[in-house]
């Protein structure tokens, strides 16, 4: 496992203010990525603005690990049988990158969440324009947007492997 992580670290660039732990999850991220038929621009973008690529992150709504999926909804729909658990493997990047992609595959199949909109129904959920909290998951969904623009144009060798 170890040399899979440091063969994928050194296999890739990233950016100068990735640490360690950030260049590794990325890697692992974006192996999995390409195994699973997502682009690795668009999950790398999306983790960073979750969790800045940090695993064991919750927030006050529970939103665990670095995708930062939703205990309450997607914990309980997946049938985890406690919160520990679900923070175990949300923290893991290749566990959490399959997951944020089942959630990405759900939010796909509504209107309101075609192209750049993805992100905000990540965010924000179907319904997501009818959010008290409109305005914040636009700059949200932005910044993904942004992010991946902006990985995407520096990092083209993230889609070779």
């Amino acid at each position: 496992m170890i040399e899979w992580v440091l063969v994928s670290v050194l296999a890739y660039n990233f950016p100068a203010y990735f640490n360690n732990e950030q260049q590794v999850n990325a890697a692992i991220i974006i192996d999995k990525s390409l195994q699973i038929n997502e682009d690795p621009h668009y999950m790398v973008a999306l983790a960073w603005t979750e969790s800045r690529l940090k695993g064991s992150r919750v927030s006050r709504t529970n939103d665990y690990g670095i995708f930062q999926i939703n205990w309450r909804f997607w914990g309980r729909k997946w049938d985890y049988p406690n919160r520990q658990k679900f923070l175990v493997d949300m923290s893991s990047p290749a566990h959490a990158t399959v997951a944020a992609a089942v959630v990405l595959k759900e939010m796909r199949k509504y209107k309101t969440c075609r192209g750049l909109n993805l992100a905000a129904c990540y965010n924000g959920g179907p319904a997501w324009q009818k959010s008290k909290n409109k305005e914040k998951i636009i700059t949200y969904a932005n910044k993904v947007s942004r992010m991946r623009n902006i990985f995407k144009r520096k990092y083209p060798d993230w889609l070779k492997k």
